[in-house]
């Protein structure tokens, strides 16, 4: 089997990139608030407004879960980059240990 660890390495980066931006949207779209009768004074306006606060806040929760997740990728993508080289090493030094070099 043949693993790219600098692939998966940089996979996990771009990860993590990715997640950083959605927690920066989910700032982004918290921070802004909905001010009560921005849309009028009338019972349509009132449940509209109410309409994009619920979905804003659940736009800002599902960015929030984006970022966990693509964190969690990322993070999964170094630990596995690492476990493979570190399993190569180990299996080098053991194929080094039962069939020495035979350099002149």
């Amino acid at each position: 089997m043949d693993v790219d660890t600098g692939l998966l390495h940089s996979g996990g980066n771009e990860s993590h990139r990715a997640g950083g931006h959605a927690q920066e949207a989910a700032s982004h779209l918290s921070r802004g608030p909905l001010m009560s009768g921005m849309f009028g004074e009338f019972a349509a306006a009132e449940a509209f407004h109410e309409a994009v606060a619920t979905a804003q806040a659940h736009h800002a929760k599902t960015l929030q879960a984006h970022q966990e997740t693509l964190t969690t990728v990322g993070t999964n993508a170094h630990t596995a980059a690492t476990g493979f080289t570190d399993m190569e090493a180990r299996n080098a030094a053991a194929l080094r240990a039962v069939r020495p070099s035979s350099a002149p």
